[in-house]
């Protein structure tokens, strides 16, 4: 579709269809609403598949792609980003421990001393202070049988989220792999092998 058009109406077939199946099912929802979420969720769905979850997984902590991390130490802040799946400082893939160590030396504590500004956030958040929040989520009992289910269904998202990015992760680096068996990265001695015992 021409993205500079505007296109606005729903074939009436299909809008008659909707219009019956709200009716029958007692919603509350008018037509043009429920064809907004429709393609609301739509576009959702669509910035899902194309954008799959990239990121540094620091044991309970997930940095999303882009995040930032930074360091204060004397008078200068040492800047560190992610890029893909890696924490990366000056070029060298590095966990925040290293960061820390190649930062400061040895003696840091990573939780206490790195700072995160997330993608979308504008302010840096100290990494024990996310992590704490990331705790009291776990612990805090749901108030509702309604909430509960709730916490279930997010956890099962990220969960799914997570396995979906390390089958990606492993299907791209399969992907990498050369096999040797095959014809083109055979060497010839191979073949004059195959062909004495066909022989």
């Amino acid at each position: 579709m021409n993205a500079g058009r505007s296109e606005t109406a729903v074939p009436p077939a299909t809008h008659a269809e909707l219009s019956n199946y709200l009716r029958l099912s007692g919603s509350t929802l008018t037509t043009t609403e429920a064809v907004a979420r429709a393609i609301q969720h739509w576009i959702e769905v669509q910035n899902e598949t194309v954008a799959p979850l990239q990121g540094y997984q620091w044991k309970c902590l997930f940095l999303p792609d882009q995040s930032r991390v930074r360091m204060h130490v004397g008078e200068a802040w040492h800047y560190a980003e992610v890029v893909g799946d890696e924490l990366m400082y000056h070029g060298r893939a590095v966990s925040p421990r290293q960061l820390t160590m190649l930062i400061a030396g040895d003696g840091r504590n990573a939780w206490r001393d790195l700072w995160i500004r997330r993608p979308g956030e504008k302010n840096w958040t100290a990494a024990s202070q996310l992590r704490r929040q990331l705790e009291q989520q776990a612990h805090r009992p749901p108030t509702s049988h309604m909430d509960a289910m709730r916490a279930v269904a997010s956890t099962m998202s990220d969960t799914l989220k997570t396995a979906l990015t390390l089958v990606q992760h492993a299907s791209y680096h399969a992907q990498e792999q050369v096999e040797r068996r095959l014809p083109k990265h055979r060497r010839q001695e191979d073949f004059m092998i195959d062909d004495c015992k066909a022989d």
